[in-house]
């Protein structure tokens, strides 16, 4: 109990508690606005296009390798601007698969960015609508996710701008370079590029491994045994034997995984 303007008021712990936690969200909210600028943005993201451009400068490599023209490849990088989705796709193009397969292959590679992207839109201050969010998803990828979400408050627009916009240009101005750099390189330096893409997927199941353990060195020797036997045995296109095959992997790792969860 206190007096105020002469008058006797209390006041409960618990009301006194939620002041609190208001006050706090609202100067959490105003820190946020003053220190998640486009520069900080750019200071954060300049690492990830450090990491990007070798990564994007071998994609340049392999497109030039499949015979593709450096407008393609330029395109291909600005439109996508999903590292792994786009040797998946690069690799199956090379490979002669249809449209319809390298598209089912890398929605299904790419489909982890619709949850990233959902937990992104939550982080989001207000404001944000239409062409602005359509530009923040375009630029979210693994690497912008991890460092964006390591922030507790709001994500500030100018702030996701510069974080993704320096990654964007790190894998964009990379596949350029590629490219060129192709150009004075020997055939056989050219055509060992191509492992890139082994190394690109091991890196990401190292990561899954390390997550969620043994389980996913389970599932993912299921999909490639089964890809095998449909290459091979069945001689069913490659694009084909890969669609089929993870979607295979992918609902037997749904249906088992919960379980093993409630085991552990």
């Amino acid at each position: 109990m206190h007096l105020l303007n002469g008058k006797s008021v209390s006041y409960s712990p618990l009301a006194g508690k939620k002041a609190k936690e208001y006050y706090l969200k609202i100067m959490n909210s105003k820190q946020t606005k003053q220190s998640l600028t486009f520069l900080r943005g750019v200071q954060e993201g300049f690492p990830i296009c450090v990491g990007y451009f070798p990564t994007a400068m071998a994609f340049g490599l392999v497109c030039r390798d499949v015979n593709l023209k450096i407008w393609e490849a330029l395109l291909f990088s600005v439109t996508n601007f999903a590292g792994s989705g786009q040797f998946l796709a690069i690799n199956l193009l090379a490979s002669g698969s249809l449209l319809f397969e390298i598209f089912v292959g890398v929605l299904l590679v790419n489909l982890r960015y619709a949850f990233m992207g959902a937990a992104l839109s939550s982080k989001l201050e207000s404001g944000i609508h239409g062409i602005k969010r359509l530009m923040l998803a375009h630029g979210t990828t693994d690497e912008v996710f991890s460092v964006a979400v390591l922030h507790n408050g709001l994500l500030s627009y100018a702030y996701m701008m510069g974080l993704e916009l320096v990654s964007y240009l790190g894998w964009v101005s990379g596949t350029v370079m590629g490219f060129l750099v192709g150009m004075i390189l020997p055939n056989e330096l050219q055509l060992a590029v191509g492992v890139t893409l082994y190394a690109m997927f091991s890196s990401l199941f190292a990561q899954e491994l390390r997550q969620k353990g043994i389980l996913v060195l389970f599932i993912a020797s299921i999909s490639a045994l089964l890809n095998s036997f449909l290459v091979v045995v069945v001689s069913m296109g490659t694009g084909w034997a890969f669609v089929v095959s993870m979607l295979t992997a992918s609902i037997f790792g749904a249906l088992i995984t919960p379980e093993m969860e409630e085991l552990s």
